[in-house]
Protein backbone atom coordinates (compact mmCIF):
# COMPACT_ATOMS: atom_id res chain seq x y z
CA UNK A 1 0.00 0.00 0.00
CA UNK A 2 1.30 3.56 -1.09
CA UNK A 3 0.98 6.30 1.52
CA UNK A 4 -0.76 9.79 0.17
CA UNK A 5 1.17 12.02 -1.80
CA UNK A 6 -0.15 14.75 0.87
CA UNK A 7 1.24 13.02 3.74
CA UNK A 8 5.27 12.95 4.77
CA UNK A 9 7.19 10.63 3.76
CA UNK A 10 8.46 10.41 7.66
CA UNK A 11 7.60 12.21 10.67
CA UNK A 12 8.93 12.66 14.45
CA UNK A 13 6.34 13.23 16.75
CA UNK A 14 7.69 14.16 20.13
CA UNK A 15 10.61 11.34 18.89
CA UNK A 16 13.13 10.16 21.87
CA UNK A 17 15.83 7.39 20.99
CA UNK A 18 18.66 6.61 23.43
CA UNK A 19 20.94 3.95 24.70
CA UNK A 20 21.13 2.41 28.03
CA UNK A 21 24.25 1.16 29.51
CA UNK A 22 25.77 0.24 32.52
CA UNK A 23 27.74 4.03 32.60
CA UNK A 24 24.48 5.74 31.63
CA UNK A 25 22.22 6.48 28.66
CA UNK A 26 23.28 8.25 25.56
CA UNK A 27 20.67 10.15 24.14
CA UNK A 28 20.45 10.86 20.13
CA UNK A 29 16.92 12.40 20.07
CA UNK A 30 15.08 13.96 22.52
CA UNK A 31 11.08 15.08 21.96
CA UNK A 32 11.94 15.69 18.40
CA UNK A 33 8.37 17.03 16.33
CA UNK A 34 9.52 16.85 12.26
CA UNK A 35 7.42 16.66 9.16
CA UNK A 36 9.88 15.65 5.92
CA UNK A 37 7.49 16.15 2.54
CA UNK A 38 7.57 13.54 -0.21
CA UNK A 39 8.98 13.94 -3.10
CA UNK A 40 11.99 16.03 -1.98
CA UNK A 41 15.83 15.25 -1.72
CA UNK A 42 17.20 16.03 1.74
CA UNK A 43 20.78 16.04 3.36
CA UNK A 44 21.09 14.87 6.54
CA UNK A 45 24.19 16.29 8.15
CA UNK A 46 25.75 16.86 12.05
CA UNK A 47 28.72 16.34 13.67
CA UNK A 48 30.89 13.07 14.36
CA UNK A 49 28.90 11.32 17.53
CA UNK A 50 25.53 12.58 16.78
CA UNK A 51 23.57 9.17 15.60
CA UNK A 52 23.19 10.11 12.12
CA UNK A 53 24.25 6.43 11.31
CA UNK A 54 21.88 5.80 14.20
CA UNK A 55 18.73 7.46 12.78
CA UNK A 56 19.54 5.59 9.15
CA UNK A 57 19.27 2.13 11.30
CA UNK A 58 16.18 3.33 12.73
CA UNK A 59 14.53 4.41 9.44
CA UNK A 60 15.75 1.17 7.84
CA UNK A 61 15.49 -0.99 10.39
CA UNK A 62 19.27 -2.23 10.49
CA UNK A 63 19.75 -2.97 14.25
CA UNK A 64 21.81 -6.08 15.28
CA UNK A 65 19.73 -8.25 17.71
CA UNK A 66 22.31 -9.48 19.12
CA UNK A 67 23.20 -5.95 20.48
CA UNK A 68 20.94 -4.38 23.21
CA UNK A 69 18.42 -1.83 21.24
CA UNK A 70 17.55 1.85 21.81
CA UNK A 71 15.46 2.86 23.92
CA UNK A 72 12.58 4.44 21.71
CA UNK A 73 9.73 6.98 23.01
CA UNK A 74 7.22 9.00 21.35
CA UNK A 75 6.35 8.28 17.48
CA UNK A 76 8.60 7.77 14.27
CA UNK A 77 6.06 7.06 11.08
CA UNK A 78 7.70 6.54 7.52
CA UNK A 79 5.14 6.30 5.08
CA UNK A 80 2.83 6.82 7.84
CA UNK A 81 3.81 3.30 9.12
CA UNK A 82 4.72 3.78 12.80
CA UNK A 83 7.87 1.78 13.59
CA UNK A 84 8.64 3.07 17.07
CA UNK A 85 7.44 -0.71 18.66
CA UNK A 86 7.86 -2.66 15.77
CA UNK A 87 8.84 -2.67 11.99
CA UNK A 88 5.96 -3.46 9.63
CA UNK A 89 7.00 -6.09 7.16
CA UNK A 90 5.35 -4.34 4.98
CA UNK A 91 7.84 -1.59 4.96
CA UNK A 92 10.60 -4.02 3.51
CA UNK A 93 11.35 -2.81 -0.05
CA UNK A 94 9.55 0.37 0.28
CA UNK A 95 12.21 1.63 2.39
CA UNK A 96 15.57 0.97 1.15
CA UNK A 97 19.43 1.98 1.73
CA UNK A 98 22.98 2.52 -0.01
CA UNK A 99 24.76 1.56 2.72
CA UNK A 100 28.43 3.07 2.99
CA UNK A 101 30.09 0.39 2.00
CA UNK A 102 27.61 -0.37 -0.71
CA UNK A 103 27.64 -4.53 -0.10
CA UNK A 104 27.32 -5.51 -3.02
CA UNK A 105 27.23 -9.12 -3.07
CA UNK A 106 30.59 -10.08 -4.08
CA UNK A 107 29.46 -13.61 -5.47
CA UNK A 108 27.07 -12.06 -8.02
CA UNK A 109 27.82 -10.26 -10.99
CA UNK A 110 26.78 -6.38 -11.20
CA UNK A 111 24.29 -7.27 -13.52
CA UNK A 112 23.36 -10.23 -10.91
CA UNK A 113 23.36 -7.78 -8.08
CA UNK A 114 20.82 -5.97 -9.95
CA UNK A 115 19.01 -8.91 -10.96
CA UNK A 116 18.43 -10.08 -7.02
CA UNK A 117 16.50 -6.89 -6.54
CA UNK A 118 14.68 -6.61 -9.57
CA UNK A 119 13.57 -10.20 -8.57
CA UNK A 120 12.87 -9.76 -4.77
CA UNK A 121 10.77 -6.43 -6.55
CA UNK A 122 8.80 -8.84 -8.86
CA UNK A 123 10.13 -7.24 -11.58
CA UNK A 124 11.54 -8.38 -15.16
CA UNK A 125 15.28 -9.33 -14.61
CA UNK A 126 15.56 -7.72 -18.22
CA UNK A 127 15.31 -4.34 -17.01
CA UNK A 128 18.72 -4.61 -15.27
CA UNK A 129 20.68 -3.46 -18.42
CA UNK A 130 18.25 -0.42 -18.18
CA UNK A 131 19.17 0.32 -14.48
CA UNK A 132 22.61 0.00 -15.47
CA UNK A 133 22.64 2.15 -17.62
CA UNK A 134 20.45 4.80 -16.00
CA UNK A 135 23.61 4.63 -13.47
CA UNK A 136 25.99 5.07 -15.96
CA UNK A 137 27.03 1.53 -16.44
CA UNK A 138 26.53 0.62 -19.79
CA UNK A 139 29.18 -2.02 -19.26
CA UNK A 140 29.96 -3.03 -16.23
CA UNK A 141 33.10 -5.46 -15.54
CA UNK A 142 32.47 -9.30 -15.11
CA UNK A 143 32.90 -9.87 -11.34
CA UNK A 144 32.17 -6.75 -8.03
CA UNK A 145 35.72 -7.49 -7.60
CA UNK A 146 36.61 -5.37 -10.60
CA UNK A 147 34.85 -2.50 -10.26
CA UNK A 148 36.38 1.10 -9.27
CA UNK A 149 35.05 3.04 -6.25
CA UNK A 150 32.91 4.94 -8.57
CA UNK A 151 31.35 2.44 -9.95
CA UNK A 152 30.19 0.71 -6.83
CA UNK A 153 28.60 3.58 -5.80
CA UNK A 154 26.73 3.55 -9.27
CA UNK A 155 26.16 -0.32 -8.99
CA UNK A 156 24.73 0.73 -5.61
CA UNK A 157 21.99 3.24 -6.47
CA UNK A 158 20.73 0.66 -9.62
CA UNK A 159 20.04 -1.72 -7.40
CA UNK A 160 18.22 0.65 -5.03
CA UNK A 161 16.36 1.49 -8.23
CA UNK A 162 15.41 -1.82 -8.77
CA UNK A 163 13.04 -2.15 -5.67
CA UNK A 164 11.39 0.99 -6.36
CA UNK A 165 11.67 2.29 -3.16
CA UNK A 166 9.64 5.24 -1.62
CA UNK A 167 12.14 6.36 1.01
CA UNK A 168 15.67 6.05 -0.19
CA UNK A 169 18.07 6.62 2.38
CA UNK A 170 22.33 6.90 1.32
CA UNK A 171 25.04 6.65 3.76
CA UNK A 172 28.01 8.61 2.59
CA UNK A 173 27.70 7.80 -0.79
CA UNK A 174 30.61 10.24 -2.12
CA UNK A 175 33.09 8.97 0.40
CA UNK A 176 36.58 7.83 -0.29
CA UNK A 177 35.76 9.73 -4.14
CA UNK A 178 37.83 12.42 -5.31
CA UNK A 179 35.45 15.99 -5.92
CA UNK A 180 34.49 15.19 -9.61
CA UNK A 181 33.58 11.45 -8.84
CA UNK A 182 32.02 12.77 -5.78
CA UNK A 183 29.77 15.42 -7.93
CA UNK A 184 29.14 13.02 -10.89
CA UNK A 185 27.67 10.56 -7.71
CA UNK A 186 25.75 13.67 -6.06
CA UNK A 187 23.99 14.50 -9.48
CA UNK A 188 23.32 10.84 -10.30
CA UNK A 189 21.41 10.78 -7.14
CA UNK A 190 19.56 14.26 -7.50
CA UNK A 191 18.28 13.16 -11.14
CA UNK A 192 16.85 9.82 -10.25
CA UNK A 193 14.82 11.71 -7.47
CA UNK A 194 14.01 14.14 -9.81
CA UNK A 195 12.72 11.13 -11.89
CA UNK A 196 10.66 9.58 -9.21
CA UNK A 197 9.34 12.42 -8.13
CA UNK A 198 6.50 12.57 -5.90
CA UNK A 199 6.71 8.50 -5.62
CA UNK A 200 10.20 8.57 -3.66
CA UNK A 201 11.87 10.96 -0.89
CA UNK A 202 15.68 10.48 -0.66
CA UNK A 203 17.36 11.25 2.07
CA UNK A 204 21.68 11.33 2.00
CA UNK A 205 23.87 11.28 5.14
CA UNK A 206 26.98 13.34 4.45
CA UNK A 207 30.19 15.32 4.93
CA UNK A 208 30.71 16.33 1.58
CA UNK A 209 28.39 19.11 1.22
CA UNK A 210 30.47 20.76 -1.89
CA UNK A 211 29.43 17.96 -3.75
CA UNK A 212 25.73 18.35 -3.24
CA UNK A 213 25.82 22.14 -3.46
CA UNK A 214 22.41 23.12 -5.18
CA UNK A 215 21.31 19.96 -5.74
CA UNK A 216 18.94 19.36 -2.47
CA UNK A 217 15.66 20.77 -1.30
CA UNK A 218 16.74 20.75 2.37
CA UNK A 219 19.35 19.81 5.12
CA UNK A 220 18.15 18.45 8.21
CA UNK A 221 20.91 19.40 11.12
CA UNK A 222 21.00 17.15 13.57
CA UNK A 223 22.05 19.06 16.56
CA UNK A 224 24.23 16.54 19.13
CA UNK A 225 24.00 19.05 22.05
CA UNK A 226 20.56 19.61 21.94
CA UNK A 227 19.48 16.18 20.74
CA UNK A 228 17.29 17.77 18.02
CA UNK A 229 16.94 17.39 14.30
CA UNK A 230 15.70 20.71 12.36
CA UNK A 231 15.34 21.57 8.95
CA UNK A 232 16.99 24.03 7.23
CA UNK A 233 16.99 25.35 3.78
CA UNK A 234 19.19 24.12 1.55
CA UNK A 235 21.44 27.15 1.17
CA UNK A 236 20.98 28.04 5.13
CA UNK A 237 24.51 28.56 6.93
CA UNK A 238 24.99 25.38 9.20
CA UNK A 239 25.22 26.03 12.95
CA UNK A 240 28.68 26.28 14.71
CA UNK A 241 30.30 23.28 15.70
CA UNK A 242 30.55 21.99 19.56
CA UNK A 243 34.39 22.42 21.06
CA UNK A 244 34.50 18.73 21.80
CA UNK A 245 33.40 16.76 19.05
CA UNK A 246 33.33 13.17 19.72
CA UNK A 247 33.98 9.88 17.28
CA UNK A 248 30.90 8.49 15.57
CA UNK A 249 30.46 5.43 17.37
CA UNK A 250 28.51 2.15 15.48
CA UNK A 251 25.28 1.00 18.15
CA UNK A 252 27.80 -1.77 19.44
CA UNK A 253 30.03 0.29 20.62
CA UNK A 254 27.97 3.25 21.84
CA UNK A 255 26.57 0.79 24.96
CA UNK A 256 29.80 -1.40 26.03
CA UNK A 257 29.17 -0.60 29.61
CA UNK A 258 25.69 -3.36 29.46
CA UNK A 259 26.55 -6.60 31.43
CA UNK A 260 28.03 -9.77 29.72
CA UNK A 261 24.76 -11.30 31.21
CA UNK A 262 22.79 -9.38 28.93
CA UNK A 263 24.94 -10.37 25.53
CA UNK A 264 24.85 -13.93 26.50
CA UNK A 265 20.90 -13.74 26.65
CA UNK A 266 20.84 -11.53 23.17
CA UNK A 267 23.28 -14.41 22.00
CA UNK A 268 21.27 -17.35 23.14
CA UNK A 269 18.47 -15.81 22.03
CA UNK A 270 19.93 -15.52 18.54
CA UNK A 271 20.63 -19.22 18.28
CA UNK A 272 17.34 -20.24 19.20
CA UNK A 273 16.18 -17.44 16.37
CA UNK A 274 18.01 -19.10 14.00
CA UNK A 275 17.39 -22.48 15.02
CA UNK A 276 13.81 -21.84 14.75
CA UNK A 277 14.38 -20.04 10.86
CA UNK A 278 16.65 -23.36 10.39
CA UNK A 279 12.93 -25.92 10.79
CA UNK A 280 10.28 -23.50 9.99
CA UNK A 281 12.36 -22.24 6.79
CA UNK A 282 13.35 -25.33 5.74
CA UNK A 283 11.12 -25.17 2.43
CA UNK A 284 13.63 -23.21 0.26
CA UNK A 285 13.02 -19.92 -1.15
CA UNK A 286 15.81 -19.58 -3.59
CA UNK A 287 15.89 -23.61 -5.10
CA UNK A 288 18.87 -22.92 -7.26
CA UNK A 289 20.90 -21.33 -5.00
CA UNK A 290 20.29 -24.45 -2.74
CA UNK A 291 21.23 -26.80 -5.50
CA UNK A 292 24.65 -24.67 -6.28
CA UNK A 293 25.34 -24.69 -2.59
CA UNK A 294 24.67 -28.64 -2.39
CA UNK A 295 27.10 -29.12 -5.32
CA UNK A 296 29.86 -27.07 -3.84
CA UNK A 297 29.36 -28.71 -0.28
CA UNK A 298 30.00 -32.29 -2.34
CA UNK A 299 32.66 -31.69 -4.17
CA UNK A 300 35.03 -29.05 -2.21
CA UNK A 301 35.45 -31.60 0.62
CA UNK A 302 35.19 -34.69 -1.50
CA UNK A 303 39.28 -35.04 -1.72
CA UNK A 304 40.17 -34.03 1.74
CA UNK A 305 37.55 -36.75 3.33
CA UNK A 306 38.52 -39.43 0.64
CA UNK A 307 42.41 -39.13 1.18
CA UNK A 308 41.77 -38.89 5.04
CA UNK A 309 39.58 -41.88 5.49
CA UNK A 310 41.31 -44.29 3.01
CA UNK A 311 44.51 -43.72 5.08
CA UNK A 312 42.53 -44.39 7.95
CA UNK A 313 40.77 -47.47 6.81
CA UNK A 314 44.17 -48.89 5.02
CA UNK A 315 46.26 -48.25 7.59
CA UNK A 316 43.62 -49.63 9.95
CA UNK A 317 43.44 -52.89 8.86
CA UNK A 318 47.11 -53.69 8.01
CA UNK A 319 48.15 -52.95 11.58
CA UNK A 320 45.37 -55.39 12.78
CA UNK A 321 46.46 -57.73 10.31
CA UNK A 322 49.89 -57.32 10.98
CA UNK A 323 49.96 -57.50 15.11
CA UNK A 324 47.36 -60.43 14.86
CA UNK A 325 48.70 -62.18 18.29
CA UNK A 326 47.11 -65.57 16.32
CA UNK A 327 50.24 -65.49 13.82
CA UNK A 328 47.67 -65.22 11.02
CA UNK A 329 44.96 -67.52 12.26
CA UNK A 330 41.36 -66.05 12.33
CA UNK A 331 42.02 -63.62 9.64
CA UNK A 332 38.17 -63.48 8.98
CA UNK A 333 37.27 -63.37 12.38
CA UNK A 334 39.82 -59.74 12.37
CA UNK A 335 38.65 -58.40 9.27
CA UNK A 336 35.31 -58.77 10.28
CA UNK A 337 35.96 -57.25 13.94
CA UNK A 338 37.64 -54.46 11.87
CA UNK A 339 34.43 -53.91 9.54
CA UNK A 340 32.36 -53.50 11.95
CA UNK A 341 34.10 -50.88 13.84
CA UNK A 342 35.13 -48.98 9.98
CA UNK A 343 32.04 -48.73 8.85
CA UNK A 344 29.39 -48.42 11.61
CA UNK A 345 31.93 -45.82 14.16
CA UNK A 346 35.43 -44.62 12.98
CA UNK A 347 35.05 -43.76 9.85
CA UNK A 348 31.30 -42.02 9.62
CA UNK A 349 32.82 -39.83 12.54
CA UNK A 350 36.17 -39.17 10.79
CA UNK A 351 34.19 -38.15 7.92
CA UNK A 352 32.52 -35.53 10.22
CA UNK A 353 35.72 -34.03 11.20
CA UNK A 354 37.29 -34.15 8.30
CA UNK A 355 34.08 -32.53 6.34
CA UNK A 356 33.33 -30.08 9.13
CA UNK A 357 36.93 -28.66 9.50
CA UNK A 358 36.52 -28.17 5.43
CA UNK A 359 32.98 -26.62 5.38
CA UNK A 360 32.64 -24.53 8.40
CA UNK A 361 35.68 -22.93 7.85
CA UNK A 362 34.93 -21.99 4.41
CA UNK A 363 31.35 -21.03 5.32
CA UNK A 364 32.07 -19.14 8.22
CA UNK A 365 34.89 -17.14 6.77
CA UNK A 366 31.98 -15.82 3.67
CA UNK A 367 28.98 -15.44 5.83
CA UNK A 368 31.60 -13.43 8.27
CA UNK A 369 32.85 -11.65 5.46
CA UNK A 370 29.48 -10.50 4.65
CA UNK A 371 28.29 -9.41 7.66
CA UNK A 372 31.24 -7.23 7.86
CA UNK A 373 31.28 -5.95 4.42
CA UNK A 374 27.03 -5.18 5.31
CA UNK A 375 26.05 -7.54 2.43
CA UNK A 376 23.92 -9.20 4.70
CA UNK A 377 22.27 -5.60 5.75
CA UNK A 378 22.45 -5.11 2.15
CA UNK A 379 19.73 -8.36 1.52
CA UNK A 380 18.09 -7.39 4.53
CA UNK A 381 17.03 -3.99 2.87
CA UNK A 382 16.08 -5.37 -0.04
CA UNK A 383 13.12 -7.53 1.93
CA UNK A 384 15.10 -10.51 1.30
CA UNK A 385 15.57 -12.63 4.75
CA UNK A 386 19.07 -13.83 5.27
CA UNK A 387 17.87 -16.78 6.88
CA UNK A 388 16.29 -17.50 3.44
CA UNK A 389 19.31 -16.70 1.21
CA UNK A 390 21.94 -17.36 3.08
CA UNK A 391 21.29 -20.18 6.06
CA UNK A 392 18.76 -22.57 4.55
CA UNK A 393 21.10 -22.66 1.62
CA UNK A 394 23.70 -24.24 4.39
CA UNK A 395 21.30 -25.99 6.33
CA UNK A 396 20.35 -28.30 3.13
CA UNK A 397 23.97 -28.70 1.52
CA UNK A 398 25.72 -29.98 4.88
CA UNK A 399 22.62 -32.20 5.73
CA UNK A 400 23.27 -33.81 2.29
CA UNK A 401 26.75 -33.33 1.44
CA UNK A 402 27.81 -34.60 4.41
CA UNK A 403 26.08 -38.08 4.16
CA UNK A 404 27.69 -38.62 0.67
CA UNK A 405 30.77 -37.09 1.79
CA UNK A 406 30.74 -40.00 4.32
CA UNK A 407 29.78 -42.70 1.80
CA UNK A 408 32.60 -41.62 -0.55
CA UNK A 409 35.15 -41.81 2.39
CA UNK A 410 33.69 -45.57 2.95
CA UNK A 411 33.89 -46.49 -0.39
CA UNK A 412 37.41 -45.51 -0.18
CA UNK A 413 38.01 -47.01 3.06
CA UNK A 414 36.97 -50.56 1.45
CA UNK A 415 39.44 -50.14 -1.43
CA UNK A 416 42.47 -49.41 0.84
CA UNK A 417 41.36 -51.72 3.50
CA UNK A 418 41.14 -54.64 0.51
CA UNK A 419 44.71 -53.65 -0.61
CA UNK A 420 46.03 -53.78 2.94
CA UNK A 421 44.27 -56.94 3.76
CA UNK A 422 45.58 -58.25 -0.11
CA UNK A 423 49.34 -56.64 0.53
CA UNK A 424 49.50 -58.95 4.37
CA UNK A 425 47.31 -62.01 4.17
CA UNK A 426 47.12 -62.56 0.95
CA UNK A 427 43.46 -62.73 1.04
CA UNK A 428 41.81 -62.30 -2.59
CA UNK A 429 39.10 -59.56 -2.99
CA UNK A 430 35.89 -61.64 -2.73
CA UNK A 431 37.69 -63.45 0.40
CA UNK A 432 37.88 -60.11 1.99
CA UNK A 433 34.35 -58.57 1.40
CA UNK A 434 32.88 -61.76 3.24
CA UNK A 435 34.66 -61.14 5.85
CA UNK A 436 34.64 -57.60 6.20
CA UNK A 437 30.99 -57.32 5.99
CA UNK A 438 29.62 -60.23 7.63
CA UNK A 439 28.77 -58.34 10.64
CA UNK A 440 27.79 -54.52 9.06
CA UNK A 441 23.95 -54.66 8.34
CA UNK A 442 20.95 -52.29 7.88
CA UNK A 443 20.90 -51.02 11.29
CA UNK A 444 24.18 -49.65 10.73
CA UNK A 445 23.29 -48.06 7.69
CA UNK A 446 20.40 -46.04 9.34
CA UNK A 447 22.20 -44.92 12.08
CA UNK A 448 25.21 -43.42 9.64
CA UNK A 449 22.74 -41.72 7.73
CA UNK A 450 20.90 -40.49 10.93
CA UNK A 451 24.28 -39.33 12.29
CA UNK A 452 25.77 -37.58 9.17
CA UNK A 453 22.54 -35.68 8.74
CA UNK A 454 21.95 -34.77 12.23
CA UNK A 455 25.24 -33.67 12.49
CA UNK A 456 25.53 -31.63 9.17
CA UNK A 457 22.39 -29.82 10.36
CA UNK A 458 23.43 -28.84 13.70
CA UNK A 459 26.75 -27.97 11.84
CA UNK A 460 25.24 -25.68 9.72
CA UNK A 461 23.28 -24.06 12.70
CA UNK A 462 26.20 -23.36 14.55
CA UNK A 463 28.27 -22.19 11.43
CA UNK A 464 25.25 -19.90 10.60
CA UNK A 465 24.78 -18.64 14.48
CA UNK A 466 28.62 -17.56 14.90
CA UNK A 467 28.83 -16.12 11.36
CA UNK A 468 26.38 -13.57 11.73
CA UNK A 469 27.31 -12.44 15.43
CA UNK A 470 28.65 -8.24 15.04
CA UNK A 471 31.52 -8.19 12.85
CA UNK A 472 33.66 -5.15 13.25
CA UNK A 473 36.84 -6.30 12.48
CA UNK A 474 38.65 -9.27 10.40
CA UNK A 475 40.17 -10.21 13.70
CA UNK A 476 36.42 -11.16 14.45
CA UNK A 477 35.92 -12.63 11.39
CA UNK A 478 38.87 -15.22 12.40
CA UNK A 479 37.24 -16.01 15.93
CA UNK A 480 33.87 -16.97 14.33
CA UNK A 481 36.59 -19.42 11.54
CA UNK A 482 37.92 -20.99 14.27
CA UNK A 483 35.14 -21.39 16.87
CA UNK A 484 33.06 -22.90 14.18
CA UNK A 485 35.77 -25.59 13.29
CA UNK A 486 36.10 -26.25 16.87
CA UNK A 487 32.37 -26.06 17.91
CA UNK A 488 31.68 -28.53 14.85
CA UNK A 489 33.98 -31.01 15.60
CA UNK A 490 32.89 -30.92 19.28
CA UNK A 491 29.64 -31.52 17.36
CA UNK A 492 29.75 -34.33 15.46
CA UNK A 493 31.74 -35.80 18.26
CA UNK A 494 28.67 -35.52 20.55
CA UNK A 495 25.92 -36.49 18.26
CA UNK A 496 28.15 -39.62 17.01
CA UNK A 497 28.72 -41.00 20.63
CA UNK A 498 24.95 -40.27 21.65
CA UNK A 499 23.57 -42.68 18.92
CA UNK A 500 26.64 -45.17 18.97
CA UNK A 501 25.55 -45.56 22.30
CA UNK A 502 22.18 -45.55 21.66
CA UNK A 503 22.63 -48.35 19.04
CA UNK A 504 24.84 -50.84 20.97
CA UNK A 505 23.47 -49.84 24.50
Amino acid sequence: MTAAPSAPAIRFAGSGLAFSSAAGDREILRDVDLELPRGKLFLLVGESGSGKSTILKMLAHLWDLREPLPRMTGEVFVLEEPISRNYPAKLRGRVQAVLQDEGLIDELSPRGNVELGLRKAGRSVKLALGLLSQAGLEAPPETVAQLSGGMRKRLAVARALAGEPEVLIFDEPTAGLDHEAAREIAELIERTQREAGDGRTTIVITHDLPAFRGLADGVMWLDRRERAVRLLPPDAPLPSGDEDPEVEQDDAESDIGFHGLRRFLLSFGALALVLFDAIIRLPPVYPKLVMRTVYRYIVEPAFFVVIGCATVGGLATFFALRNNPLEGAFTASVLTGSGKVLMAVLIPLLAGFFFTARIAAGASARLGTMKRTSQVAALRVMGIRPADYLLIPLVWASSIAMPLATLCGMVMTCVFSCFAAALVSGISPFGWSRAFFAEVDYTDVRYVILKTVISGFLVAVQTYHLAMGPKRSGKEVGQAVNSSIVLGIYTVLVVHAILTLIQFG
